[in-house]
């Protein structure tokens, strides 16, 4: 399972999930959860500046960090 939050000053922004056939709103401060093994993604920005952060929740990525993995998420 993966988690986007976006921020920033932008406007017009969308996500599209492409194998899905899907196109999203994606304002400032969304927050958007989905399993990055199924579901392709992609984001056009027309005007400004965004931020992304992205919570990546498989073992495998705290392992390759050697970052303990949390209890609460």
């Amino acid at each position: 399972l993966d988690i986007l939050t976006c921020t920033g000053g932008y406007d017009r922004t969308v996500m599209q999930l492409t194998n899905l056939g899907i196109d999203l709103v994606y304002n400032p401060g969304v927050m958007v959860s989905y399993s990055g093994r199924l579901v392709r993604h992609g984001v056009r920005v027309r005007e400004g500046d965004k931020i992304v952060w992205a919570w990546f929740m498989r073992d495998s990525v705290h392992n390759y960090t050697q970052t303990p993995r949390t209890e609460y998420a």
